[in-house]
């Protein structure tokens, strides 16, 4: 019989020999590109790489086979945000503000589109490779850097082992990672996608070892971080997600990964290992968050104090040094009772959404919006901008940046059903489908900037690249 050929890819007139090459070659800059969007301040360098391959991805498969048409139509609603931030800006006099925030959103297509093109033109046997690939690098590249940064923090002294009855006794190991908790969480979530990946992937004994192995880690390293973002984020994807899928279908196909007899044990002593480990590395955030939530809901709508005084607007309040922490806290001082990150969130949260009453169309984006809506703006020492996503929108754009982005997260949720039910989804694309709604949740409570925002888009285009893809079979993966 007559040997199979490889499938193979024109270069104009050239081809490369083998799918293989061409997804090795496409997964190593696709993850170099990722890496350096998990990283502050390297963006710069993943916007050029990224431009300069999808110019040569373009040159590969023409304009209508790299199928770019169909990869604006999911776009839409952040074109209708384009038009409208522009339109708010000329009415308002915000114009410098909106060019800096389009600036942003536009830039975000450009790992959008490459993704994109990459995934629906992609052999649909190698496209899980390939996005095990895109999970796997970056995490692990941030996770070895992340250890790399704590043992040399140890080695300097500079991470103290003290436990009291208000602090835990890993508190300070979460400041020793260089690229900061935001980042290296996101890193980490999506290193727990790779391990999801490979499990379902390859069917060996020793493979699965190997993802469990490189799972727990990941889940130890969340715990060390005290990443409370990242816990909420992944149980309302969680929850999201089984309500799209269907309890019963979602609980079918969890089921036969979940482990039996002696693992059900050892999975139940992990996860109390995860918890203690979770608690001492955030012990005084977790026994001051209920207080700090109530603190914050008195000080935004029942407090006698005049606006620019109250503690989520003056800045200077958290700047200034404590001459005693012990003394602080022993007596009960505001500021080392309360938990710094839970007070300012909450209360800028509730002022962002109180907004929307005096302001439904929002009020224009510009650097100091938080200070312009407190009546502050330019002020030293006061807070001139929030650490949040949906506050940052809320407050600049109103209600439509709210259906806008809705309409985003929604365009992935309805597709995603429609896949399951026509038998077409595959695991990646409800992988992806998932970690989409991770950042989604992410939005609530926190921000997305720079790199962060470019890599959730890419995310959407290696999502609706597998969706659109035309090389796709029916899957029977969900069926």
């Amino acid at each position: 019989m007559p040997q199979k050929e490889s499938p193979s890819f024109e270069i104009g007139k050239k081809r490369l020999p083998s799918a293989w090459a061409f997804t090795v070659i496409t997964g190593a800059v696709l993850s170099v590109i990722l890496t350096l969007y998990l990283a502050p301040s390297k963006y710069p360098i993943a916007d050029l790489i990224a431009a300069f391959s999808l110019v040569i991805f373009l040159g590969m498969f023409g304009w209508h086979r790299s199928g770019i048409a169909a990869g604006c139509k999911p776009l839409t609603p952040l074109i209708f945000m384009l038009l409208y931030v522009a339109a708010l800006a000329f009415s308002n006099g915000t114009e410098d503000g909106a060019q800096t925030y389009i600036k942003e959103l536009i830039f975000g297509f450009l790992p959008f589109f490459l993704l994109y093109v990459v995934f629906r033109n992609q052999v649909p046997e190698r496209e899980p490779s390939l996005l095990l690939a895109l999970f796997l690098i970056p995490g692990v590249v941030h996770l070895a850097f992340m250890y790399l940064d704590v043992f040399v923090a140890l080695q300097k002294g500079n991470i103290p082992f003290s436990s009291s009855s208000k602090q835990g006794m890993l508190e300070y190991i979460k400041d020793a990672p260089r690229v900061g908790r935001r980042y290296l969480s996101w890193a980490l979530l999506h290193l727990l996608c790779a391990g999801w990946l490979m499990t379902w992937r390859h069917k060996h004994a020793r493979a699965r070892y190997l993802a469990g192995a490189m799972t727990g880690l990941s889940i130890l390293s969340l715990a060390l971080l005290d990443a409370r973002a990242a816990y909420a984020s992944v149980a309302f994807s969680g929850a999201v997600l089984i309500f799209v899928i269907g309890p019963g279908t979602a609980w079918r196909k969890i089921r036969p990964y979940l482990p039996t007899g002696l693992g059900r044990i050892v999975l139940v002593c992990f996860f109390m290992v995860v918890v203690g480990l979770g608690y001492s590395a955030g012990k005084s955030r977790w026994i001051s968050m209920s207080y700090s939530i109530k603190a914050a809901t008195h000080d935004v709508f029942d407090s006698q104090v005049e606006l620019s005084q109250r503690p989520f607007v003056d800045e200077s309040y958290w700047s200034a040094p404590i001459k005693d922490i012990n003394a602080c806290y022993l007596e009960g001082h505001f500021r080392c009772k309360v938990d710094q990150s839970a007070y300012l969130r909450t209360a800028w949260i509730l002022t962002g959404m109180q907004s929307l009453w005096d302001h439904p169309f929002g009020i224009g984006y510009s650097d100091d919006y938080m200070g312009r809506l407190w009546g502050v703006a330019g002020e030293p020492g006061k807070f001139q901008r929030g650490d949040n996503f949906l506050v940052q929108h809320v407050v600049s754009f109103g209600v439509f940046s709210l259906l806008f982005y809705a309409w985003v997260i929604w365009g992935v949720l309805r597709s995603t059903r429609r896949a399951i039910r026509s038998g077409r989804a595959s695991v990646s694309l409800v992988t992806l489908c998932a970690i989409i709604l991770v950042c989604a949740g992410r939005g609530l409570v926190d921000v997305f900037s720079e790199g962060l925002w470019r890599y959730f888009m890419a995310l959407l285009g290696m999502y609706y690249g597998l969706l659109h893809s035309s090389a796709r079979t029916i899957s029977n993966d969900l069926r």
